[in-house]
């Protein structure tokens, strides 16, 4: 039996060492994906929840929709009851405003009837 040569079995033992080291690298990678693996449904999940709540707010601090049938949003403190009147003299100012303009919408009217031929 030939025994191998010393320099032949230097360079089997070399090779070993760096595939040991190569294993060793791609084990400690493999527990690293792995513990990344078991993070991550967690992290999407409270991903998720916080959209979710940042989605709530932005809804409730929307403008509310007309068909909503007078609903209180988040940023009105006050209440939908009865408007306040006007006062008195700003009520007869814009029923005169009122008449006024109408007037002048009866004469252009007119004028214009009285143009066409």
């Amino acid at each position: 039996m030939a025994r191998p040569s010393p320099a032949r079995s230097n360079r089997l033992t070399v090779e070993e060492v760096r595939l040991q080291k190569e294993a060793d690298a791609l084990r400690r990678k493999e527990q690293e994906l792995e513990q990344q693996l078991r993070r991550l449904p967690a992290q999407l999940q409270a991903k998720r929840t916080k959209e979710r709540e940042r989605a709530k707010l932005r809804a409730k601090m929307a403008s509310p929709a007309i068909s909503l049938n007078g609903a209180h949003s988040g940023r009105s403190a006050k209440p939908n009851g009865k408007r306040r009147p006007l006062p008195l003299r700003e009520l007869q100012n814009a029923k005169i405003k009122f008449l006024v303009l109408c007037l002048i919408l009866a004469t252009i009217g007119i004028l214009l009837w009285r143009s066409i031929p």
